[in-house]
């Protein structure tokens, strides 16, 4: 079965789900190529609007397959894993349309990432949120830290990611990060189709025009903070706290980091 599920709606609403939910749809190599080719496409015809969310219950999407990770930490894997992903982002924030990430389960380091190149997000009211780069002895590798700056300032952002946090989702909507909370029993893959039949009823060009506004306005000069993440992110990748994360996860015990 595919890694990535793409469903077309009425009116052209598409939506991709990872469908990995034995791994906490964490994407392996596999399912990275298959997202970036999702979004390839999608870029060559766009949606009107575009959901993205993870199979079952349980989770978002977990990040990178630590499994996976840890069989191979090399520079080389390293590499694919920062930019195929970051690429397929970056064009999801220049896609002429609403993007809403539909938070159904716990979305965690890479997973918080994507969503952060989403232009609205809806959440269960179960969702958590971890900014866990640090824990894993990594800075984001997916754009996330730039954009989270952008999206809710550097000082929250120092907060979440220095102590590698978690939060709950009345806290993420607090903050700014999640624009809804879904009414209970109400899934959040339902609640992101009831926000785009709203968005259907406003003017294409007009959300689209603005959209890009807002990414100019807002994020002039990203593209610094991407190049700074691929200098940091890269040489830590496969480094010795990044070792001892991965082999902690395996060993299921806690990293002990050196000083």
């Amino acid at each position: 079965m595919s890694s990535i599920l793409p469903r077309t709606y009425e009116n052209n609403v598409v939506q991709l789900t990872v469908n990995r939910p034995d791994a906490r749809n964490a994407l392996n190599l596999e399912s990275q190529l298959a997202f970036a080719a999702a979004i390839d496409q999608l870029t060559e015809n766009p949606p009107a609007v575009l959901i993205l969310t993870g199979a079952g219950d349980q989770a978002f999407i977990a990040g990178g397959d630590l499994n996976e990770l840890a069989a191979d930490p090399s520079p080389e894997a390293g590499k694919k894993l920062h930019t195929i992903v970051k690429d397929a982002l970056i064009k999801i924030t220049q896609l002429p349309c609403p993007v809403i990430g539909a938070v159904n389960g716990h979305a965690a380091g890479g997973g918080v990432e994507v969503l952060s190149a989403c232009d609205l997000r809806v959440a269960v009211p179960s969702a958590k949120f971890h900014f866990v780069q640090v824990r894993m002895g990594l800075t984001s590798g997916w754009g996330g830290v730039p954009r989270l700056v952008q999206l809710l300032g550097q000082s929250s952002v120092m907060n979440l990611m220095l102590n590698g946090a978690s939060i709950d989702a009345a806290e993420a909507h607090r903050i700014g990060f999640v624009h809804r909370i879904c009414p209970d029993g109400v899934t959040a893959q339902e609640a992101a189709l009831a926000w785009a039949d709203e968005l259907l009823k406003l003017p294409a060009d007009s959300l689209a025009a603005l959209k890009s506004l807002i990414h100019y306005s807002g994020q002039k000069d990203i593209r610094y903070g991407y190049a700074k993440e691929t200098e940091h992110f890269l040489p830590l990748f496969g480094g010795d706290s990044n070792l001892e994360a991965l082999t902690a996860f395996k060993e299921k015990r806690a990293p002990q980091f050196r000083s």
